[in-house]
């Protein structure tokens, strides 16, 4: 490797200074100056925090000693070259995590050498200044928003049991970025009793169209309903629905797909009754666009009916990707290893091709009936985009007995429902095949809440 990176440079050397020395005589063919003193030579990387407190931060110092005619220079990829004096450093942000090594690189006029160092990075960086960073779906995003400059008015209505009104939720922040409020003391269990009304300047729906409406809803207890009622202002009885949808503690997503739109101002309601007192909630994430097929909610993984959940991965896991020309090469980087969450950064080398990014995931507990129906879902978020994501949740034993084998476009950090309902089953095993083929090595890709249910 030095030799190669050698040649390539050496004729830039002479621009930053190096000249030759000239032959000592006409019978020697010795270019002068003096060898690399070897014995000299140190690096050192030293792994830090940054202002966040990530530890993420690599400083390589260059800890040799100077020696007359020879100049240093740091890589920390392999390719590019930076020079640095005996005593510098040079520091950078390294984003994902793996073991990396630094080469310090030692030339003089007649001489080269070179030493490495190598360092750790335990975790992915996250920046800091990046907006709504994604951890998992979050609701609808295809089409229009029309609720994304939404300043509607935060109205609460919050009653003791016996219906007097009066208490104070505490409202704070907004629908956009949050709108936090904490169940009072001496809040009724009935329905009705905790109402929340985020209302006017709302967008002006048609009854001749259809929609599609997502709201999050963190909550700070599990074990409880909310009354969720997206409404036409001015008109309680008409609304896309009104029913009573269960929380569990964190993250809710509520998600109406392709009803039926009304003539009027949307309005959205909502009531948290019965949620014991003291718990902390926020409403965030509103999206209200017109009906968009790309905008299909995932099953719920905690479901008592997902034949995933909880599953171990098979003992045939395992990968296969291959470059342009069909050659092997090493596996991804992997984490989780779990249906709840499983994670994999697309190596170095990988091929263009559908079928040269290949992950198998089988589950040995898991069988299903060709008299059977299912429905089946994963989320997907990547940070770079994935032009074509196989997903071909299959029978075990037969690459041709299959619930979908289709290729879906993923977009750079949008959390990504992959949906399939009402397929025919088959007798025997489940696997699941992922194919990455096209990506964009580096990429990193978390897939979020394998789904696998009877009809």
């Amino acid at each position: 490797m030095k030799k190669v990176i050698y040649s390539v440079i050496a004729a830039g050397l002479f621009a930053f200074g190096f000249t030759s020395c000239s032959p000592q005589d006409s019978d020697s063919h010795s270019l002068g100056g003096s060898p690399v003193e070897t014995s000299a030579l140190s690096i050192s990387a030293n792994v830090s925090a940054d202002e966040t407190g990530q530890e993420n931060v690599v400083t390589v110092t260059n800890a040799s000693k100077a020696q007359g005619g020879v100049r240093y220079y740091i890589s920390l990829d392999g390719k590019s070259l930076v020079e640095t004096p005996a005593g510098g450093s040079i520091t950078q942000i390294v984003k994902k995590k793996g073991e990396y090594t630094a080469q310090l690189y030692a030339f003089s006029a007649c001489d080269q050498q070179m030493i490495s160092t190598s360092y750790s990075i335990a975790e992915n960086w996250k920046d800091p200044s990046a907006s709504d960073e994604p951890e998992g779906w979050m609701g609808f995003t295809a089409g229009t928003n029309l609720l994304a400059e939404w300043q509607p008015d935060n109205n609460y209505w919050f009653s003791p049991s016996d219906w007097s009104g009066g208490l104070d939720p505490g409202f704070d922040g907004d629908i956009h970025s949050g709108l936090n409020f904490t169940i009072p003391a001496n809040t009724g269990s009935d329905q009705w009793q905790a109402q929340v009304h985020i209302e006017h300047n709302g967008p002006t729906l048609s009854a001749g169209k259809n929609y599609d409406f997502s709201v999050v809803i963190i909550s700070g207890a599990g074990n409880i309903k909310a009354t969720v009622k997206p409404q036409k202002e001015g008109d309680d009885n008409t609304f896309f629905t009104a029913d009573q949808y269960p929380l569990h503690e964190g993250v809710n997503v509520i998600a109406l797909s392709n009803v039926q739109g009304f003539d009027g101002q949307f309005k959205l309601a909502l009531d948290f009754a019965g949620a014991p007192i003291g718990t902390a909630f926020t409403v965030e994430r509103v999206f209200l666009s017109e009906h968009n097929d790309a905008n299909v909610a995932p099953f719920d993984y905690d479901s008592s009916k997902n034949m995933l959940k909880d599953q171990p991965f098979g003992a045939d896991f395992r990968f296969w990707f291959a470059d342009g020309g069909w050659g092997q090469i090493a596996d991804p980087e992997h984490d989780g290893d779990s249906t709840s969450e499983f994670s994999l950064t697309i190596p170095n080398g990988i091929g263009g091709d559908q079928w040269q990014g290949q992950v198998h995931i089988p589950f040995d507990n898991v069988k299903l009936s060709a008299g059977k129906k299912y429905n089946f879902s994963i989320v997907v978020i990547a940070d770079n985009n994935i032009p074509g994501l196989t997903v071909k949740p299959q029978n075990d034993a037969d690459d041709n007995s299959f619930l979908s084998a289709d290729r879906h476009a993923v977009a750079a950090n949008v959390p990504t429902a992959i949906v399939l309902t009402s397929r025919e089953g088959f007798d025997g095993k489940f696997r699941l095949c992922l194919d990455f083929g096209g990506t964009p090595a580096g990429t990193n890709v978390t897939i979020l809440d394998m789904y696998l249910a009877e009809e």
